[in-house]
């Protein structure tokens, strides 16, 4: 594992996440984000005094900003943990041709340079509004290109993640929210199963696997936890653990429940089921254990609660935001 590690869009949902992870693992972290999106820098406010965490805005849109970030890194390994934010736009991918081709201008500029990996996490997370095979597919080959170019890329592809850190622009996240607010909470299609998700701590690990030991030009895929829970059956556990950690005044939390019911969302993605099993990624975190570890951070850390809250009230206010309920 490198020593020197940049994280572009570490101040992010995934991006927090690893970006703790890597300095509990000993790393010199360098973190970049533009903090114009769900980047928020409450997020990492623990870390902004210790000596192995450096934090400075960074838009991948500007190249000069790139290459400053570049040089005041001067990593062993990339991290680009950035998903668009218009997946179905035919520009969507510009700030990320943008980035790749201005660290292929520095690292071949620079003789010395160290780096040896880059490791671009793609999140499946507009998959849940059934905008994302046509951007995941454009992606693929523009890494591809850039990969045969010579730049060290390899990829991840991850499911929908829920965990610490996270905003209410998710299912999982704006249940969790809308029950310590008192709101209701719309359950869509109850008794389908729960799709494809992955607690974020797994995301992580399955981030530094593939730094260890994914081939340069790899694509890879981490599958979800297998769960026969039904989407009613994720929100009781949600509702339960919630109940016993914060009682509301009266009653259960599971009062707060509505059913909907809305047409399937389909996905094109094609991907790679199978390759991070070769590379050994095991004991991942049932969907159940997830669930409740996640309900336990947020109501530990209440000052980032709160500002969380403060900060993306519109999303939790209006469910159909996250859930595209018709």
């Amino acid at each position: 594992m490198s020593n020197r590690s940049a994280v572009f869009g570490g101040a992010g949902f995934i991006g927090t996440n690893l970006v703790y992870q890597l300095i509990e693992d000993g790393q010199q972290v360098f973190n970049f984000d533009n903090l114009s999106g769900l980047g928020n820098l409450l997020n990492i406010a623990e870390l902004m005094q210790q000596s192995r965490h450096s934090f400075a805005r960074c838009d991948i849109s500007n190249p000069e900003e790139i290459r400053q970030a570049l040089l005041m890194a001067a990593a062993d390994t990339i991290y680009f943990c950035i998903t668009p934010k218009n997946p179905e736009e035919e520009s969507s991918l510009e700030n990320f041709r943008t980035f790749f081709e201005t660290v292929k201008e520095w690292r071949n500029g620079m003789a010395d340079t160290k780096l040896h990996k880059i490791v671009v996490v793609v999140s499946e997370h507009y998959k849940l509004l059934g905008t994302y095979g046509k951007m995941y597919t454009g992606l693929l080959k523009l890494l591809d290109s850039y990969a045969s170019d010579g730049l060290p890329i390899s990829s991840l592809l991850v499911p929908p993640a829920f965990g610490p850190f996270q905003q209410p622009d998710s299912p999982i996240s704006m249940i969790i929210y809308r029950a310590i607010e008192g709101e209701t909470i719309p359950v869509v299609n109850p008794e389908e199963k729960v799709s494809d998700l992955v607690y974020v701590k797994d995301v992580v690990d399955a981030i530094v696997l593939v730094e260890k030991n994914g081939k340069i030009g790899g694509h890879y895929h981490l599958t979800g936890t297998t769960s026969s829970m039904s989407n009613i059956e994720a929100a009781d556990v949600i509702c339960d653990s919630l109940n016993e950690a914060l009682p509301p005044p009266v009653g259960r939390y599971q009062a707060l429940i509505e059913e909907v019911t809305t047409s399937l969302i389909a996905s094109d993605i094609s991907k790679d089921e199978s390759a991070l099993t070769v590379l050994g990624l095991q004991n991942k975190t049932s969907l159940g254990e997830g669930l409740k570890k996640t309900v336990s951070w947020y109501l530990n850390n209440p000052r980032w609660y709160n500002q969380s809250r403060t900060r993306f009230f519109y999303l939790w206010q209006n469910p159909e935001t996250v859930l595209k309920i018709a």
